[in-house]
């Protein structure tokens, strides 16, 4: 291992938190006073859907709150090691603070590896330091540029890996791209065999060899054996390209391209290609993204600041805001949705820091957790099939099942990029749920191990939705309630968020956008009920749905076939929500029976119509 350094540093090797007996207990024993608890709160209290809504607020605030605090503590850490390590630095440190400057320092690892046993030594450049992986497959040119110069700024950036899903002709244009926006300091790989499959093979020999020998098959140590062979193959692959990370002809970008597969394939590539460079110079965390997303100055810096003073956390994501949102209606409201729903949404559980998703254009690692979790994320199977939709769930899902924390830094912000068309839009937000269910419904391990909150919220999440989609289906051939809702409690919920998050939310819409924001609510809420129980009973379903952004994946289009799977629930949801509505206009004007089946067979008939209209004819 000539091309590197001996004496660099190494992230620490963490174990994950430990779960004690009598907490698992009192964490099994509120999962199952939730039930009850749920029951008496739909059913006995008023305004539940305000209270309910009032409750995600206080949580909101004490999420943002811990998250400040813990940044404090992590400040005051860094300047005490600071200012041991030189105590000139610290008089200079103490006159920078009296004129309003800040000063960051590195913290000391333990000597500890999983991948070196060199001794650690304290870094020189007082200063949080991250690594970030961006993976994709066929992105815009544009956006791909815009993306990786966004890094440019990114404070505490040290090193940028970029992977590349696929090495045909079309899937140059990445490369390319990346070599405009770094020609210097940078290198691109070629791997004529994606490291996953590699994994899969090793992995296979040691199981037949311990199941050939008699004894039992130690899956963890078969995980680890391939993890580990994958490893040296990253290290020997540097060295034979006598790639540098420090001197004046270091790289500080490197770009690894592989035989097309999906982004879980080269979500592992990138993950091992982190843990060896990481570690070779002594970065802790990880900054992953996708190709798409454009970070803030501060969003690497803010994120990992929230969760690195407490070594229980092993992960935290950053808040989310729209990059594209002016460029059609669809994505105006989706941008709405982001500003509003999901930063309530995600900020609920993230008050008892078991944040259940962390996003995948805005999610850190401690690399130190990742080892043990990559070979079983990998190969997640559900009911025999392997799933490769819900890469960032199961990553957060592995994480939280092993007691660690994770938090949702709501303060920090980083842009992605949404669907511009109704029906990618829907299709986006059913692969989204269908990896929900998977990870909410059959992952019980993750509700053992951390507060009884986080089933809480999964939960209200899943029974909620589906009651309410039996309860509109209900009515909409009876005519009877099987459940009461009252307008004013939704009336009210509404203004309150839409206040909220105008006061609170980092993410500051223009007054342009704001006019988006109360049909964005309609939006969003209308076709969930449907979209929730349609991923529910396609969970297994493994296609991405949408096409990439490069203009070559634009130009594709669905056979109606696939386009009637795909949104065809949309479609008969629009008709039976519309003839509800109509059943419910023809009560309050007394109409007769027969007038009243026509309102509402024409009314159905229009909307599934309309429906039809914006998402299958116009993508098949």
């Amino acid at each position: 291992m000539g091309a590197y350094p001996h004496d660099h540093y190494s992230f620490p090797v963490i174990t994950p938190p430990h779960v004690s007996t009598l907490r698992k207990i009192f964490n099994f024993l509120g999962c199952i006073a939730a039930f009850p608890f749920y029951w008496f709160i739909v059913a006995q209290l008023p305004y539940v859907i305000t209270l309910d809504t009032i409750l995600s607020i206080l949580l909101a605030e004490l999420n943002r709150f811990a998250n400040e605090r813990r940044r404090i503590k992590f400040y005051e850490q860094e300047t005490c090691v600071r200012d041991k390590a030189d105590p000139e630095k610290g008089e200079k440190s103490e006159k920078n603070e009296k004129f309003g400057l800040r000063t960051f320092t590195t913290p000391r690892f333990p000597s500890t590896s999983f991948l070196t046993s060199s001794p650690p030594r304290l870094p020189t450049t007082f200063r949080l330091q991250i690594m970030a992986a961006v993976v994709g497959w066929r992105e815009d040119p544009s956006l791909f540029t815009r993306a990786l110069e966004s890094y440019k700024y990114a404070s505490g950036c040290r090193f940028l890996l970029v992977g590349i899903d696929g090495d045909d002709a079309q899937d140059e244009e990445m490369m390319n791209v990346f070599n405009h926006v770094y020609p210097d300091n940078s290198m691109v790989l070629h791997l004529t065999e994606p490291l996953c499959e590699i994994a899969e093979s090793v992995r296979g020999k040691v199981v037949a060899q311990q199941a050939d020998s008699g004894h039992p098959v130690n899956e963890v140590e078969c995980d680890m054996i391939a993890l580990q062979h994958c490893i040296q193959l990253v290290k020997t692959i540097l060295e034979q390209h006598k790639i540098s990370f420090t001197g004046s002809d270091s790289i500080r970008q490197l770009c690894i391209r592989q035989p097309h597969m999906h982004k879980k394939g080269i979500m592992f590539s990138s993950f091992i290609f982190s843990l060896v460079i990481a570690d070779i110079l002594g970065i802790e965390f990880l900054w992953s993204s996708d190709s798409d997303t454009l970070v803030m100055p501060d969003s690497l810096e803010r994120t990992v600041s929230a969760m690195a003073v407490d070594p229980t956390i092993g992960g935290a994501s950053s808040g989310l805001t729209i990059h594209n949102h002016n460029e059609t209606i669809v994505a105006e409201l989706a941008s709405t949705v982001y500003w509003g729903e999901l930063y309530l949404t995600k900020s609920t559980p993230a008050a008892t820091t078991t944040n259940d998703c962390q996003s995948g254009p805005c999610s850190v690692f401690r690399l130190a957790a990742l080892p043990p979790i990559l070979i079983p994320w990998y190969r997640q199977a559900i009911f025999g099939k392997r799933m490769i939709i819900n890469e960032d769930r199961h990553l957060t899902t592995q994480l939280l099942s092993r007691g660690w924390r994770v938090v949702f830094a709501s303060d920090v912000l980083a842009a992605t990029d949404t669907p511009t068309t109704m029906a990618r839009w829907l299709k986006q937000q059913v692969r989204w749920s269908r990896s929900t269910h998977a990870e909410s419904l059959l992952q019980p391990k993750a509700y053992l191990m951390n507060h009884p909150f986080l089933f809480w919220c999964m939960a209200k999440r899943e029974i909620g939705t589906v009651v309410c989609f039996v309860g509109i289906v209900y009515y909409f051939i009876t005519s009877q309630k099987l459940i009461h809702i009252a307008v004013y409690d939704i009336a009210l919920r509404i203004p309150i968020a839409i206040v909220y998050n105008f006061l609170r939310n980092p993410h500051r819409l223009s007054w342009q956008s704001l006019r988006w924001v109360l049909p964005g609510v309609f939006f969003f809420y209308i076709p969930l009920p449907a979209l929730h129980c349609w991923a529910l009973c396609t969970m297994t379903a493994d296609g991405w749905g949408t096409t990439m952004r490069s203009s070559s994946e634009l130009v594709k289009k669905d056979s109606t076939l696939t386009a009637w799977w795909e949104t065809g629930f949309f479609v008969v949801w629009m008709g039976v929500v519309s003839g509800s509505i109509a059943r419910v206009v023809s009560g309050y004007l007394a109409l007769d029976s027969m007038h009243e089946t026509v309102a509402v067979l024409l009314s159905t008939l229009i909307a599934a119509f309309w429906a039809w209209k914006v998402t299958i004819y116009k993508i098949s």
